[in-house]
């Protein structure tokens, strides 16, 4: 039997030391985060009402506007707003002086906040207001601004997600696959479920019903959500913790881009299709990963390969990041995230060759921020750890 390479030996060996190193931070923050926050940061938290009135559609929109209120975050609160949604933008960091004036005709509400607790944070602060405000709420969205959206021509998002009529749906999911290494790449079997233990719906675009909204139980996850400013926990409690709870209390739930056939659709692309696809591939933080990438592209290979290569990227990342491009063009996907232009060079490329490519005003909108997001983060190193 092949043994692993002698650093995935020393990865595991490390693991159990890295974790118990952690554990009382965890814990601490698992036990007294919520209530630190409550206690003491909420009283730095500053509510204004827009000229919106509340309604039975609610949005949940954050931002985090280090270099101001960007032009992408007015197009998605007006998008928003043509579709009914009474939206309540929850910000992590203060607005520039006069900037409220510019939000004001776009939303019911503004919170602004302290930045603890990353998006799961800001969400909580947004949900327990909609929850707490009195009114039928019919229909309630968490969005924010780590992806540009609506894309130009996409398929309506939030009239897609209506239309799955389940409790709750994402724009898309992560993990349903186990993840397989760069070097095994030919190897993988693509089968898809939710049943993995890490599988969530990505939490830049979630849609509650409801059947949801009006359960106590929903209220008291939120209410007791445990916060903490370290990302993975935050990940692992907010965006599995909340998926794992909702088909844990049997509501039914999926996503508008759904990927249980990706290997169909990819074995279905013609061999320049499917090389384009390869090239097209984003890959943010995955160095052994980004080689094979460069390794095949330069080497002839065969479009199986490709296939193989494109549906282990999806396995390693999550197909939001991997493939924007191309499931833009086939399903109509409607966001771009954010994160790889400033991850590494390559993505920033892809990323911004992809927004050159879009109709309309928001394609030289995202060319833009894209820049500046890159440049910020540069000088930043606390910015760039975030993601």
């Amino acid at each position: 039997m092949k043994l692993p390479p002698f650093w995935k030996v020393t990865r595991e060996l490390k693991r159990p030391f890295q974790q118990l190193r952690m554990l009382p931070s965890r814990v601490g923050t698992f036990l007294f985060g919520q209530h630190y926050y409550d206690r003491v940061l909420a009283r730095q938290t500053r509510c204004r009402n827009g000229n919106l009135q509340s309604g039975p559609k609610v949005a949940i929109y954050l931002i985090f506007p280090q270099s101001g209120l960007l032009a992408s975050h007015l197009t998605a609160l007006g998008y928003l707003r043509s579709k009914g949604y009474t939206t309540i933008v929850v910000s992590n960091i203060p607005l520039i002086e006069g900037e409220f004036d510019r939000l004001k005709d776009l939303c019911w509400q503004f919170i602004e906040r302290p930045n603890f607790g990353y998006d799961f944070g800001g969400y909580r602060d947004g949900v327990m207001k909609a929850l707490e405000t009195p009114g039928h709420i019919e229909r309630l969205v968490l969005l924010n601004d780590s992806a540009w959206f609506p894309l130009p021509g996409s398929i309506d998002w939030l009239e897609q997600a209506e239309q799955r009529q389940l409790d709750f749906v994402g724009a898309a999911s992560n993990f349903g696959h186990p993840r397989v290494d760069a070097k095994d790449f030919k190897s993988i079997q693509w089968n898809y479920s939710t049943s993995h233990k890490n599988f969530h719906y990505c939490s830049y675009a979630l849609m509650f019903s409801e059947r949801i909204v009006s359960d106590c139980r929903f209220y008291k996850f939120w209410k007791r959500f445990p916060l903490t400013n370290n990302k993975k926990v935050t990940v692992r409690r907010g965006e599995i913790g909340l998926s794992q709870w909702v088909i844990s209390h049997g509501f039914t739930h999926g996503s508008t881009l759904e990927l249980g056939n990706l290997d169909r659709e990819i074995a279905g692309l013609s061999e320049q299709e499917v090389r384009k696809a390869a090239e097209q591939t984003v890959i943010p933080e995955r160095p052994r990963l980004l080689e094979l990438k460069e390794q095949l592209l330069t080497s002839g290979a065969s479009s199986e390969d490709f296939r193989d290569f494109i549906l282990t990227a999806v396995s390693s990342q999550g197909v939001s990041y991997a493939l924007p491009a191309l499931m833009h063009e086939r399903e109509g996907f409607a966001f771009l995230k954010k994160s790889p232009c400033w991850l590494n060079d390559r993505a920033y490329e892809l990323t911004v060759d992809f927004a050159k490519g879009l109709d309309g005003e928001l394609g030289p909108v995202i060319v833009r921020e894209a820049a500046e997001l890159r440049r910020q983060r540069q000088l930043d190193p606390v910015l760039q750890a975030t993601g």
